[in-house]
């Protein structure tokens, strides 16, 4: 088979629930590294991923796996791992027997399936608790096991639906190393979130799926920079808000102020990230005690809303 070959190439491809539309003349290819599938709740990203895996057949248009219809042959699951967002796990059993269990029906010896468990546990970061019951996982240790599942028999292509869902920051941390670790090894990865934040510590490319539309495909870093020249918000929680907003309101990338609740200062920009440079020094001179800083529109709400603005 040509190395030159996607591992995903979806075409012109729709799918249609009677009169609901779950994705609506789709079109991309996807090879190598970590790829972010992005959307709100009911944008697409769960029936793209049935369309994938087989679960769903497409109502129009085509998807190819390593250059063959699935549909027609079956053959490029042997390369693909998977983690549905719902899957549930056998409680009863611990994580080595699941996962082991798993790569005897890839055809492994007793053997080989034991050392392959131990090898993809340990890269998940759940050797010490791989001949545990499932049953006693935490949310987080139930997600990393089904990751080592799901690669256990070395697949290129690795789709993971919301697989930080539910999991406690050290558990979320944790599976972002292991996501951005097998981009790293070449694998072709799939991650889908609703959080933009969440994709945007895991990889740089992004599919935006809005609608059941493509809305948006390419680099996270390049979209933003076209997001941070409308307005945006500083929320900024002091005791003194009215003093400190007496020393943003002379910065350049400042245009604006106003206090929207009590300690709370709103620093009104056109450029996110010339804000954000003065910060540091605004805050330091001011020598005002700051509670916390947040962008309440740097969120995937904000880049949707410029997405479908921009779209029409």
């Amino acid at each position: 088979m040509s190395t030159n070959t996607p591992a995903v190439v979806i075409d012109k491809c729709s799918k249609w629930y009677g009169n609901v539309i779950g994705l609506n003349d789709v079109s991309l290819a996807i090879e190598g590294g970590v790829t972010g599938i992005l959307g709100p709740n009911g944008a697409g990203k769960s029936t793209l991923f049935k369309l994938l895996m087989g679960r769903l057949k497409p109502s129009s248009g085509s998807v190819r796996l390593f250059g063959i219809d699935p549909w027609e042959s079956t053959a490029p699951y042997r390369r693909v791992g998977y983690v549905s967002e719902t899957e549930k796990l056998y409680d009863w059993m611990t994580g080595h027997d699941f996962v082991s269990t798993l790569a005897r029906l890839h055809g492994m010896t007793r053997e080989e399936a034991s050392a392959r468990a131990e090898h993809v546990l340990g890269f998940v970061g759940l050797s010490d608790v791989q001949h545990k019951e499932i049953g006693k996982y935490s949310k987080g240790m139930r997600q990393r096991v089904k990751i080592a599942h799901a690669l256990v028999h070395d697949p290129d292509l690795i789709i993971l639906d919301e697989p930080l869902h539910g999991c406690d920051p050290i558990a979320r941390t944790s599976i972002m190393s292991v996501i951005r670790d097998l981009g790293k090894q070449g694998k072709t990865v799939l991650v889908s979130s609703h959080i933009l934040d969440e994709i945007e510590r895991i990889t740089e490319q992004i599919v935006i799926l809005h609608n059941g539309r493509l809305l948006a495909l390419g680099n996270l870093h390049a979209i933003r920079d076209l997001l941070d020249k409308h307005p945006h918000r500083i929320l900024i929680r002091t005791e003194n808000p009215r003093e400190l907003a007496s020393s943003f309101i002379v910065e350049e990338p400042v245009y604006g102020v106003r206090f929207s609740e009590a300690n709370a200062l709103e620093i009104l920009t056109n450029d996110l990230s010339a804000a954000h440079s003065v910060l540091p020094r605004v805050i330091v001179n001011s020598e005002i005690k700051i509670e916390s800083i947040e962008n309440p529109d740097d969120n995937l709400e904000s880049l949707l809303e410029y997405l479908v603005g921009g779209d029409n």
